[in-house]
């Protein structure tokens, strides 16, 4: 064993960081393809309880997953392509609404010029950030080709895992004990966001079409899409809604948009996904923000997506090696990090 200099490992990171920067437009679709796969696992599983055949449900489950790409794609492409269309007069409508309020507010003493702030205020990039956003990951969905195609193949040798890494594998039962561990948190988690996801754009899709607001389905598809980002994801998908809110029915409609959804996101956020995730995500706060920054300069918007599902594996990984187990405990809850500590403290008083 030849120790090697800490230079020598922050140089290798660099390398595979930049690597993984360059090949980020091949990577991307091959890792949204393994995120489909770890979603749709338990349909399948549960067509095979029934005593469906196993290939035959993959075919019946990928199927079904091809027509809601093509659906979902198509109904995205549709209404972004309007909304990209009528951006610059919503930009024109918000850089009007900020002079209006500034004129207001320098009714009651202060004195700023309207014009300054409205050339200043960003708020209609916020738009272009969204179109943006759900572009992005709709370009990825739009090759269905490809992603269907890879989630055929993984699941098609799920069963051959497990021999060819007995076959490659230096101690194949801890190692496929880890993987085993990784992929049923990282199954779990994605399946309770996901469902969790689903509810809550749905539900906004349906408050903003009752309240005639246009778009309603690119900004429910926002909101499904920011709640696999976990703290800020639904802050940042309320600023485009509520802004475009605040163009078609003013304040009023800001304020019965903003309780509705604040309703959802509390019944989510603070009710729902805490008591089943409880024991899913085991990451500290700032793990978790720092994780959404690092993937999503690396990877872009589908980093974003996938930042806690890797910080997972990732954490799990380092738990298993005795040398890179403070990793998992700094990345992990004060929770874990207090378990860490008593079994440290338990090994101390064991009698040698």
């Amino acid at each position: 064993y030849v120790k090697l200099h800490p230079l020598f490992y922050a140089s290798a990171c660099i390398i595979v960081i930049a690597g993984l920067k360059i090949g980020a437009p091949i990577i991307n679709p091959v890792l949204m393809a393994v995120f489909f796969s770890v979603i749709i696992y338990h349909p399948i599983n549960w067509l095979k309880k029934k005593g469906v055949n196993g290939i035959l449900s993959i075919v019946i489950v990928v199927l079904g997953l091809a027509i809601v790409l093509f659906g979902m794609g198509g109904a995205v492409t549709k209404s972004i392509i309007q909304f990209s269309q009528n951006l610059p007069y919503y930009k024109n409508e918000l850089h009007e609404i900020t002079r209006s309020t500034v004129s207001m507010l320098n009714g009651y003493g202060l004195n700023v010029s309207p014009d300054t702030v409205a050339q200043n205020f960003s708020a209609g990039s916020v738009f272009g950030y969204a179109s943006k956003f759900v572009t992005g990951v709709g370009g990825v969905l739009g090759q269905i080709t490809l992603l269907v195609l890879v989630v055929a193949f993984i699941l098609g040798e799920t069963n051959s895992f497990p021999i060819k890494l007995k076959a490659v594998l230096k101690d194949p039962d801890i190692s496929l004990g880890n993987i085993t561990v990784i992929s049923k948190n990282i199954r779990y988690y994605l399946g309770v966001k996901t469902l969790t996801g689903l509810i809550g754009g749905t539900s906004v899709a349906i408050v903003l079409f009752i309240m005639h607001i246009e778009y309603a389905i690119i900004w429910g598809i926002l909101v499904l899409l920011m709640r696999y980002i976990p703290n800020i994801g639904s802050v940042i998908a309320a600023i485009p809604i509520m802004l475009f809110v605040l163009i078609q029915d003013g304040l009023s409609g800001v304020l019965y948009v903003g309780i509705a959804y604040g309703m959802i996101n509390f019944v989510l956020g603070q009710i729902i996904e805490p008591k089943f995730l409880a024991k899913g995500m085991n990451l500290s706060t700032l793990a978790v923000f720092l994780s959404l920054v690092f993937w999503g300069w690396i990877l872009g918007d589908i980093g974003m997506l996938l930042a806690v599902p890797i910080t997972m594996a990732m954490k799990i990984s380092f738990e298993t090696r005795d040398n890179s187990r403070w990793m998992a405990i700094m990345l992990g809850s004060e929770e874990s990090a207090k378990d860490a500590l008593n079994q440290k403290f338990t090994k101390k008083g064991q009698p040698e």
